[in-house]
């Protein structure tokens, strides 16, 4: 499989330019798809004393036995998940020109009214399937560690969902759909039916092969057995038999998978390391393209060969949880425009390069203009 490694953003300036043009200049063609299916309340907690996870480790361990006590800054709570985040992005990307529909935790009954305030006015159609888990966030300048209460999320399965939905109501969302935004299988143990069953119901209706975009981020599964790891692998093939699927994985879920395939990458974090990878996970999972992002840029592996492309870095974002969902958000946009391994990349790089530096979603015009910042060499640490 052909490599390419880009070491500036300056060696595609050609293509970025007709990225700009193609995401600012494109026909007002709204797309129709599901994200789903989990949900969670976020309370984002800022570590100060100890303000980095290199530090905060040694002293845990050090007060094994005794007890300890650290200064945080309480943020309070947001919606979170990573499908309301990903619908969420999705929808800025497009300037809520895009007919999303949800399907996950956000309440028992009825969408409670933290998801209702964030996504009503972005989100065309919410259906609840059980209460949010809860996690608790905490931020240290060289990362994030989650504390989640899961209880709630083998509440989310297939009879739930025909149950909430109705099988009618659900064949008419599947007939024009032309996405489904399906993340976090690593807290979602029963989803892997959600998955297999709409891509069965997709060509019992006779949708059309590789019309829909199946988009999977597995968010951080290491605490499900390799039994399940090995059923999802073998679910794989069915899908991306009916749909055209984008397998996305942050660094160390991309190491954990290629165990799976005694491939050992761990502590590999160079470009061609990490293009190396994602060849490698191609070779072995049978999806359509496999996409690796790093904190500092992205590799894309397809059947037209691998992409790497370095992201615009921020030593010290303003926010770190759901950068990666933006990143998804922005490669599955790009797919949805017909872009290709370069224009994925660049999406989801600007669309997660943003957001760290603002707070907030970018629209694919945002995306154009932190690319005039980005070929300049001049991308601020805040947007």
């Amino acid at each position: 499989m052909q490599t390419r490694i880009i070491t500036h953003i300056s060696e595609c300036g050609g293509q970025v330019a007709a990225f700009q043009q193609a995401v600012t200049r494109r026909e007002p063609v709204q797309h129709r798809g599901i994200c789903g299916f989990d949900g969670f309340i976020d309370t984002f907690i800022t570590m100060t004393h100890p303000a980095t996870m290199a530090e905060f480790g040694p002293k845990v361990a050090a007060a094994a036995g005794i007890a300890a006590s650290y200064g945080v800054e309480h943020k309070g709570d947001k919606f979170g998940g990573n499908g309301p985040l990903i619908a969420s992005a999705l929808s800025d990307i497009f300037a809520n020109g895009i007919d999303i529909t949800y399907i996950g935790a956000m309440g028992t009954g009825e969408v409670l009214p933290i998801y209702r305030e964030a996504l009503a006015h972005k989100i065309r159609r919410l259906y609840t399937l059980a209460d949010p888990a809860h996690s608790d966030c905490l931020e240290f300048e060289d990362g994030k560690i989650m504390l989640s209460d899961m209880r709630s999320c083998a509440e989310i399965t297939w009879p739930r969902l025909l149950e909430t939905i109705g099988a009618a109501p659900l064949a008419e969302l599947l007939q024009d759909c032309r996405f489904i935004g399906a993340v976090n299988w690593g807290k979602l143990p029963h989803v892997g039916e959600i998955w297999h069953n709409l891509a069965r119901q997709l060509a019992d209706l006779g949708v059309p092969q590789k019309q829909v975009a199946f988009f999977m981020d597995l968010a951080e599964f290491e605490q499900r057995p390799m039994a399940d790891r090995q059923q999802l692998l073998a679910l794989l093939p069915i899908i991306t038999a009916q749909c055209h699927t984008l397998l996305s994985f942050n660094l160390k879920e991309a190491w954990q998978m290629a165990d799976s395939f005694d491939g050992d990458f761990h502590g590999r974090k160079a470009p061609h390391s990490v293009a190396e990878l994602a060849v490698f996970l191609k070779q072995h999972i049978d999806v359509d393209r496999i996409i690796i992002h790093p904190n500092d840029g992205a590799a894309c592996a397809s059947a037209d060969g691998c992409t790497y492309l370095p992201g615009p870095y921020c030593k010290k974002p303003l926010i770190s949880i759901g950068a990666g969902d933006n990143f998804g958000a922005g490669c599955l946009a790009a797919w949805l425009e017909g872009l290709d391994d370069l224009g994925i990349l660049l999406a989801g790089n600007c669309a997660s390069g943003h957001f760290v530096r603002s707070g907030h979603s970018a629209s694919f015009h945002d995306m154009a203009k932190l690319l005039d910042l980005w070929l300049a060499g001049d991308v601020p640490e805040r947007l």
